[in-house]
Order: C-alpha cells, then sequence, then structure tokens
C-alpha cells in the first residue's frame, strides 16, 4: 500500500504560488518604504537599522522571485527530477494540513489582515494625519521663525503637516481661547497648544494636556541640555505627578535696553522713573510684570523663588512686608501724573517711546531686539543688558493635547520644534530666547550671555491652576495702590490669598 499522500489537486497548487507571492510582495513594499524613509545619509543607529532591515527585505525579495519562477513551474507541469519530486512531496504535506476549509480560511484572513497594517501603518511609527497648533501670532515678524520649522516638518513628514490656529497675543485672550478648546466638551481642535508657562499649572490640574511617553523620546529629544529653571515649568509643580508635561518652546527674561549716550543702572530706582516703561499704564499682564520686578527689586517677596505665596502666619493673607509696600509706593511715585490707559499695548508703547527717543532706558523681552535694530542707527547705538535686579520668567512652553487621536506624532512634532537645531534658528532668525544651552553657546547674537545670565536668575510668578484670577485680582490692587500714593485697599492681601486657594476671592 501507497504511504504517499495523494497529490494536491490544481486549485490547491495554485493558492500555494499566491500565497508564496503575497510575502515577496509585502517585502519589496516594506523593503522600499525602509530605505527610502530617511533623506540623506543615516544620522544614527536608529536610521542606519532601518536602511539595513529596508535592505535585506529587498534582497529576500530578489531571491525569492528566483525561487517562485521554479516553483510555479513545478506546480504547474509534471516533476521531472528527484529535487522536484522532494518538493512536491514536501507541498503535499503542507497541503494536507490545509485540507480543512477553515484552515484555509483562516489563512487568507490573517493575510488579508496583516497585508494592509504591515502597508498603512507608517515606518516612523507615527498617526497619519494632520496636526493643528494653536498659538498666538509669531512674534518674530517678518522672520517667521517658528513657520520656518513648520516648513522643515512638513517637508520631512508629508503625512502629518502642520498648520496653526491663531489665538492673537494678549496673554487673557490667549487664555480663554485655549481653555474653551481643551476643556471637557470644548471643540478639541487642537493637536498641541503653545502655552504661556503660567498656564502650565492648571493645564495639567485640569487634564487638558498629557504627560509625555519618555519611552518614544528621540536622542535629540532628549532634556540634557534645557536650563533647568525653564525645563521645570514643564513639570507639575503644583500636583508633583511625575514627568513631563510639555517641552520648553522659547523662554523670555527682561533686558535692558539703553541708548549709547544713557549710563547703565545700578538699581530699579536708577533707570524705572524715566524708562520708556514708566510712560504707561495699562491693567494688562504687563503690569502684573512691572509690579512683582519692582518688589522683587526692592527685596519684598509676595511670591518666592518657588512661586509659592508668602502668607501671614494664620495663611489668611498673603504677606505685604515694608520693601514690598515701598515699592508700591515708589511704582506710584513713577506713575505721578499719568493717567491710566485702558487699550494700549504697554510694551508696544513703550518701544515706540523709546525708539522715538522719548527716553533713553527701556526694560523690553528679548524679541524687541531686532525691532530697534531695524532702526535708524541699529544695534551699534544699543546697549543691551540683564536687568538690576531678578525679572520674571517668562516663555512658552510645547504641549500635546489630552484629546488629540494622533499622540505619537504630536510628541514627535514637539521634540522636533525644541531640538538643540531648532531653538539656534529660533534665537537667530526669530530673536526668541533659547531653551537649551546649545543654541546659546552658537549663536551669534552680540547679547547672548547677558541673556542666558537674565534666564537664569529669572523667578516665576505664583505656581498655581488660578493663575488668570491671581493676575487679575493682583493688578486691581496695584492699579488702586498707583492712584492712591501706593496704598492698596485693606482687603487686597487676603483676595489674593483667597483666589489662590480657591479661584474666588468671595470666601
Amino acid at each position: 500500500m501507497n504511504d504517499r499522500n495523494p497529490p494536491l489537486r490544481m486549485p490547491y497548487r495554485i493558492l500555494l504560488i499566491v500565497a508564496a507571492v503575497v510575502p515577496v510582495v509585502l517585502s519589496t513594499a516594506a523593503g522600499s518604504v525602509l530605505v527610502n524613509a530617511e533623506e540623506g545619509f543615516p544620522d544614527d543607529a536608529w536610521e542606519w537599522g532601518k536602511l539595513f532591515l529596508g535592505a535585506a527585505l529587498l534582497v529576500f525579495a530578489a531571491c525569492a522571485l528566483t525561487f517562485l519562477g521554479w516553483m510555479a513551474r513545478v506546480l504547474l507541469r509534471r516533476p521531472e527530477n528527484e529535487d522536484e519530486l522532494r518538493f512536491l512531496e514536501l507541498l503535499n504535506r503542507v497541503g494536507t494540513a490545509f485540507r480543512k476549509p477553515t484552515r484555509v480560511i483562516a489563512t487568507l484572513v490573517a493575510l488579508m489582515v496583516l497585508a494592509p497594517i504591515a502597508w498603512l501603518v507608517p515606518s516612523d511609527g507615527l498617526e497619519p494625519g494632520e496636526l493643528l497648533i494653536m498659538s498666538a501670532r509669531d512674534e518674530s515678524g517678518a522672520a517667521n521663525a517658528r513657520r520656518i520649522l513648520v516648513q522643515q516638518w512638513n517637508q520631512a513628514h508629508p503625512d502629518n503637516k502642520v498648520k496653526f490656529i491663531d489665538v492673537g497675543t494678549e496673554p487673557d485672550q490667549q487664555h480663554t481661547r485655549m481653555v474653551s478648546d481643551a476643556r471637557k466638551g470644548g471643540a478639541h481642535e487642537a493637536d498641541v497648544y503653545v502655552l504661556d508657562v503660567v498656564y502650565m499649572t492648571e493645564f495639567i490640574a485640569n487634564g487638558y494636556i498629557r504627560a509625555l511617553d519618555e519611552s518614544r523620546r528621540s536622542p535629540e529629544g532628549k532634556s540634557d541640555d534645557f536650563l533647568d529653571n525653564v525645563l521645570s515649568t514643564c513639570q507639575d509643580m503644583s500636583g508633583n505627578r511625575e514627568g513631563l508635561w510639555a517641552l520648553p518652546f522659547n523662554t523670555d527674561a527682561g533686558l535692558l535696553y539703553r541708548s549709547s549716550g544713557a549710563r547703565e543702572p545700578a538699581s530699579w530706582k536708577d533707570y524705572f522713573p524715566g524708562s520708556a516703561n514708566a510712560a504707561h499704564l495699562v491693567g494688562s499682564e504687563s503690569l502684573t510684570v512691572t509690579a512683582l520686578e519692582a518688589i522683587w527689586a526692592h527685596d519684598g517677596e509676595v511670591v518666592n523663588h518657588d512661586g509659592g505665596l508668602v502668607l501671614t502666619p494664620d495663611r489668611s493673607a498673603v504677606d505685604f512686608d515694608q520693601n514690598a509696600r515701598e515699592a508700591l509706593r515708589d511704582l506710584a511715585g513713577s506713575y505721578r501724573g499719568k493717567d491710566p490707559e485702558d487699550s494700549v499695548d504697554a510694551e508696544a508703547a513703550a518701544l515706540d517711546a523709546f525708539r522715538g527717543g522719548k527716553a533713553g532706558v527701556m526694560r523690553n523681552w528679548p524679541v524687541a531686539y531686532d525691532k530697534l535694530a531695524a532702526t535708524a542707527g541699529g544695534s551699534s547705538s544699543l546697549k543691551v543688558t540683564q536687568l538690576p535686579h531678578e525679572s520674571v520668567l517668562g516663555g512658552q512652553n510645547l504641549a500635546v493635547s489630552a484629546w488629540t487621536d494622533k499622540p505619537r506624532a504630536a510628541q514627535a512634532l514637539i521634540e522636533f520644534l525644541t531640538s538643540p537645531s531648532s531653538e539656534l534658528i529660533l534665537f537667530e532668525v526669530g530673536g526668541f530666547a533659547p531653551t537649551r544651552e546649545y543654541a546659546y553657546m552658537y549663536a551669534t547674537r552680540p547679547y547672548r550671555d547677558e541673556l542666558r545670565a537674565a534666564v537664569k536668575r529669572a523667578r516665576l510668578r505664583p505656581v498655581t491652576p488660578h493663575y488668570t484670577e491671581f493676575s487679575a485680582t493682583f493688578r486691581e490692587g496695584v492699579l488702586y495702590a498707583i492712584s492712591n500714593k501706593g496704598r492698596y485697599p485693606a482687603d487686597f492681601p487676603r483676595k489674593l490669598a483667597s483666589v489662590v486657594a480657591t479661584g474666588s476671592h468671595d470666601n
């Protein structure tokens, strides 16, 4: 009795040929994608690995094509030698295992499922689709430094092109628009938010943004050379949850701009009363910055170095010590004889006054430098130094929305936008204060060392989920004090403590 398996019928032979063709096609497709995934010469071990894997798949496919021709010839006609007979016998045994229709169906279903997955999943593991960044207007003006970086990203990631959703330049407007999008029940348009550092605690506490996936951090996106106090703004400084919740896009610290004939001041009192800033009073975030810096310059506290309010022993009110009260009196004296302005951008107005020669000294942010250098006289007549006291720490962080359906792509984007080379471009092209040591090391801007020192000693504003309420209440009390020789309302310290604790001063 013959113990050989019965020969495969012709439909099964054709099915085996098709099954052998599928991995060859997939290997060719996957190999082509991997080999062409990166433009230029590989930069790291990961890129080399993808290149070698792609090449290996293409070599396998090329060799398999030769085998497929021989296999088809054997299956579709009579075998001519012992090798072909043994091969047919092997296929007969395999075919026996698939004589049950359920096994054939299961195999075909698996191939149908796996093939499109292998084809559709990008080689970099990023979810395909457009990415939306919600951001204030680019303050680098015509330079458009941020958009230059986005264009680079779009060229390298055609499946994840980026567009901006502009929300204006005024901090309160930005906050309102972003919260409206990020909150539960919001529109959830954005994949990434460009957040002012003072809003980080609120967005973390309310679940508006997600922590970064450290397992997916690229070598270029690592945090080794971020300035320590700048990177700390990306942590949960209030709830103490672990991890990073954003990456620092640009930082900020106040700088002192002087015309060539103005002497270098030794203190706040030496420069502020006669500065371009003292000519303008606006009830906006700029007043919060001005008042806090005045208090710190007078060795007052109110807000300590950790961003906490300095409270009375019973913790019912903010403790305005003698130095803080003196600062408010001096601030009121600087504004004496001037009426508050309701609709003026204080920093822009100060810039215009300084540029027009109405004042020889001005406190402003780093992005003001290029606007001044472009005027008559340019940078040759401009002196830029640190303030003679600690500055408020400003800046913006890139955070991934908790609601995005493309978290891996969004994280890859913010790592790219905050990489060492990106930070250098932001500084050199746009004048944004960089967040990494690398950019300060290789930048050519003449004030880079002064800026770096100013950023490293800059101080936090209150770290609280209720920062917008704090700032509005603080400005209200400061405006009152300026109009009343530095005396604030009796319940002002209590209101500040209450609003930081609960978000309301009505308790």
